[in-house]
Order: structure tokens, then sequence, then C-alpha cells
């Protein structure tokens, strides 16, 4: 059954989002800046880390970003594709100093479509040798297991990991391969992280139907997380995914 949503929340990704009246608008935007606030307090935190992880890094500025892009423009009342990205170059000039090319992003929404219907198609066509392509599409399945099973995170951070220590460990693949690897598990682990907490201190006592609904969004939005990092390796390419992701589906579903 769980599957079956799964695949109905990819199809409903692919339709326009939904318009919301300005009470709606009010309260997106009080509860949009309360979670921005307590997801922000989080990016930093320990229980996302793995320090054995040589691109861990990645991870880390990933929700940098992601927490950036919430905080740029809260109050939205559909996704906006554009106003994220813009957010996400301006995370560059403030934080980093660096003018990055707007042209860089002008597919976020191809890759958030293909990574939300066809993730094996997106995998398959990217420039990686055979033993990486296959240990990108076993993260995959593996987090599809873990939120089918509702695991918590730190139950999710444990396998990542040891996944993790399995690449490292794996003389078959060149290390070129494992740091395209590790940087996708890197931001996989944060964003899973970010996600499940994004809406905790909204939803102390959420029901069937809200977790099933935060599910779906966290699952949607790591998903496309990867498929930004698989198709580009740069982080922010990634968060502007996994942003997107995550509105198209709040606002898409009833």
């Amino acid at each position: 059954m769980k599957r079956q949503l799964f695949m109905l929340a990819a199809i409903i990704i692919s339709f326009a989002a939904c318009k919301k009246d300005n009470t709606q608008k009010n309260e997106q935007s009080s509860d949009a800046t309360n979670s921005v606030s307590a997801a922000r307090s989080s990016v930093t935190a320990s229980d996302a880390a793995n320090p054995l992880n040589p691109y861990d890094s990645m991870g880390y500025w990933h929700n940098e970003i992601v927490a950036y892009i919430q905080g740029c423009r809260p109050g939205i009342d559909s996704p906006d594709v554009i106003t994220s990205t813009q957010c996400v170059l301006r995370f560059y000039r403030e934080k980093k100093g660096e003018d990055i090319p707007a042209s860089l992003f002008e597919t976020v929404s191809q890759t958030v479509d293909k990574s939300s219907n066809d993730m094996e198609g997106l995998i398959t066509s990217c420039p990686y040798e055979e033993p990486v392509k296959e240990a990108l599409r076993t993260l995959m399945q593996m987090l599809k297991q873990l939120s089918d099973s509702d695991s918590d995170y730190a139950t999710i951070k444990a396998s990542i990991m040891a996944f993790e220590e399995r690449i490292m460990q794996n003389s078959q693949i060149a290390e070129e391969g494992k740091a395209v690897i590790l940087r996708t598990t890197s931001v996989a682990r944060y964003s899973v992280f970010y996600w499940i907490n994004y809406n905790k201190p909204q939803q102390p006592q959420a029901g069937a139907a809200m977790k099933w609904k935060t599910f779906v969004k966290w699952l949607a939005a790591v998903t496309s997380d990867i498929g930004g990092a698989v198709v580009s390796g740069n982080v922010g390419y990634a968060a502007d995914c996994s942003s997107y992701a995550w509105d198209l589906i709040t606002y898409s579903m009833p």
C-alpha cells in the first residue's frame, strides 16, 4: 500500500500546485518562519554527521543552503523554482563570496521530475562506472525500504553509515567513484535529518495522516536531493532540487 501511495505522490509532483487563500498564506508564513527557525538551529547538529566520511562537508553545506532557502522566501503560495534558485545564488554571494552562473540551475525542475518518476533512468544515464551506479541504486532501495518501515532517524542514519563503510572498504570501486557515492550519501543523511525534523515543532502529536504526508514529503525531497547530487555533483543544485520537491508536494497534497 505504501509503495502505491509513493507512486501516487510521484505523479502528484508533476502537476501544478494548488492555490491557497490569504488566510492560509498567513498561516503558512507563520508556520514557515517557525519551522525554518527550528530547522536552522539543527543544521549543524552532530546528529547528522559521519566523521568517517571524508566528503561529509557536502551534507553539511546542503543543510545550510536548504535552511537559507526556507528563510529566504517564507510565505510563498506556490512552488517557485526561479525564486528558490535566486536564494541559492544569494547564499553563495553572501556566505561564500562566490558568484555562480544561474544557468547551472536551469534543469532543476527537470531533475526533480526525473528523480520522482524515473530514478533508475536518471542513474543509468550518468557517466559513471557500473559499480558506482549499482551503489546508487542500492542507496535508493535502502531509503525506500527504511521509509516503508517507518524507521526513525537513528535507524536511517545507522543504515546509511553502514553502507558508507562498505563503500569505503570496497576495493572494486575506484576512488573517484567512491567520492561520487560518499558525497551522495552525505547529502542523503543530512537531508533526511533536516526534512524529518522540519515540521516536528508544529506537529508534536501528529496523527497517521499527517505522519504519512511528512513521510511522502521527506522521501520526495531526499530523492530529488540524490538526483541533484548525482547529475551535478553540486551541493547548491542538490539543495535547490530538494527545496523545490518539498514545495511541490506541500502545495499539491490535500
